[in-house]
């Protein structure tokens, strides 16, 4: 398998991670909207997110494990950290380091740290034979889940334990073999929007269906296949010429790439800002309290930035430190 460098920066991957930010934060708006049922598109803000960040892993040797996982260390901790400050003097959270380091940005971080672990080990071991690894993954998360015990009232997707860590390792490594074999997919607008809408639509078909009990609840697990097709037809969609030239207006594209870049710190401070105080207002209240997380999501990045170059032997860049994206 040949590694790929990219050269110039991936507009769909920018794009997908745009689309997380905004399903991610409009899950968590049920108390801004009149019916909370409006309030959805996490599941799918979370697949994309674990897509994006699988998707570079394999682009270049990974190296030692020790270094390979120092990396990924130093890109999500800082913001972890920095966040436990923040959240500390302005919303008077208190966790200690422990806590921090395993629980301080929520299950999202924990996850994703310990995928990462899963997905070395496929480079390592099945880095030629990535849909097969993809294969084998799928039928250990299906027998996985015909083991667990399920909850007639609920659904997976909400579910606290582990094995809903499990799928989302689906997601990432999809993102790794669409990073390897990136230039043999092909982009077009109109059956990548039809497959993507159809997907959607499945998936929520699926689950409506499971929880009001008109099919066995074993039957959602299936849903996992649809909500992979509509990730891989968002990262098709990003790549067509259509996004593209939305991507490189200078405001539409400055605001993808900000709200994309801010991602992971989005998910963090969402929670602590929610306030229904702007609900007279609606729907203008779910505009401002977007742009609200925005900002303070950006405030928190540059946090970290500060917290992550004060503990390296480096001037301070403030450049890069206040820089947009």
């Amino acid at each position: 398998m040949a590694n790929i460098q990219m050269k110039e920066r991936n507009i769909s991957i920018d794009v997908i991670k745009f689309i997380a930010a905004v399903l991610i934060t409009n899950s968590s708006f049920e108390i801004l909207y009149p019916i909370s049922s409006l309030a959805t598109g996490g599941t799918m803000g979370n697949c994309l997110f674990f897509f994006a960040s699988g998707f570079t892993i394999f682009l270049k040797p990974l190296g030692r494990f020790d270094q390979f996982y120092k990396k990924r260390i130093n890109r999500i901790y800082p913001t972890v950290f920095a966040w436990a400050l923040l959240s500390a003097i302005f919303f008077h959270n208190s966790k200690n380091m422990l806590e921090i380091i395993l629980y301080g940005g929520g299950w999202f971080i924990s996850c994703i740290m310990i995928l990462y672990i899963f997905l070395y080990v496929v480079n390592k071991t099945l880095s030629k034979q990535l849909i097969l690894s993809g294969i084998i993954s799928f039928v250990a998360v299906m027998i996985w889940f015909f083991m667990i015990d399920k909850d007639s009232n609920s659904s997976f997707y909400g579910d606290n334990s582990f094995f809903r860590w499990s799928f989302y390792f689906l997601f990432m490594l999809l993102g790794a073999i669409s990073g390897v074999y990136q230039e043999k997919i092909t982009h077009n607008f109109g059956s990548s929007l039809a497959i993507l809408i159809l997907s959607i639509l499945v998936f929520y078909a699926m689950l409506y269906y499971s929880r009001q009990n008109i099919i066995p609840k074993e039957i959602e697990i299936i849903s996992i296949l649809p909500l992979l097709g509509m990730t891989m037809y968002f990262y098709k969609l990003g790549g067509t010429a259509f996004l593209k030239k939305i991507y490189n207006h200078k405001i539409f594209g400055a605001a993808i790439k900000i709200i994309g870049g801010l991602c992971l710190e989005i998910y963090l401070v969402q929670a602590s800002l929610l306030t229904a105080k702007m609900n007279d207002i609606f729907p203008l209240n779910l505009i401002v309290m977007f742009l609200i997380i925005v900002i303070a999501a950006y405030i928190l990045r540059c946090t970290a930035r500060l917290f992550s170059q004060i503990f390296k032997d480096q001037d301070l860049d403030y450049k890069k430190i206040f820089r947009l994206y």
